[in-house]
């Protein structure tokens, strides 16, 4: 990318991602039952990482998925975006908040 060129992503995208990303640490340390910002993690990882996971062809979240991520403080989430665990994409993550028609995702972090 050129010096000085601002890349535009969508800020639910990210938020969604540091969902995704925040939510996988958080299992790979094993703490059960963990909750932050507003989310299950057990719930958002058991619904949502294979939607998320590499490779993965699902057309969008399943239901349980999108009542995982309903409720989610994506302003919080915001702080967690550069957590991203090599298995999950990004792109699919960040797609989470629109795919589950999530209106008040914020669109900056």
């Amino acid at each position: 990318m050129a010096a000085g060129r601002k890349v535009m992503v969508s800020n639910a995208g990210l938020a969604a991602a540091a969902l995704v990303a925040l939510l996988v640490v958080a299992a790979a340390s094993g703490a059960a039952g963990y909750r932050v910002c507003n989310v299950d993690k057990d719930s958002v990882v058991n619904s949502c990482k294979s939607y998320c996971t590499v490779g993965s062809t699902e057309a969008k979240p399943s239901g349980p998925c999108c009542a995982a991520v309903k409720g989610a403080n994506f302003k919080c989430l915001c702080q967690f975006k550069n957590m991203l665990s090599p298995d999950i994409d990004g792109n699919r993550a960040m797609l989470i908040p629109s795919k589950c028609g999530d209106t008040k995702a914020p669109t900056s972090c």
